[in-house]
């Protein structure tokens, strides 16, 4: 999963989970409603996560396997074809 899909989908989780705080239903158990407060705060540090992720990498906090100088070299047969 990239970086941008899980930037994606913990916005989306967000979304979601906002819309479920501004019109919970009542009739939902406790318990349920503490753990989609979990649920939130994983994607908020998820998002942040990701965010900080692609910053840095935007950056070139990371060597890649096929830039010039890389601690390893991808083997041809393994390498993504476009």
């Amino acid at each position: 999963m990239g970086v941008d899909t899980t930037l994606a989908g913990a916005q989306a989780e967000l979304v979601v989970q906002a819309k479920w705080r501004e019109h919970p239903n009542r009739d939902a158990p406790e318990h349920v409603r503490d753990q989609a407060e979990v649920w939130a705060g994983h994607a908020r540090t998820e998002l942040e996560w990701a965010k900080s992720l692609s910053k840095r990498l935007s950056e070139g906090a990371y060597t890649m396997a096929d830039d010039p100088g890389s601690w390893r070299t991808v083997p041809d047969h393994l390498k993504m074809r476009t």
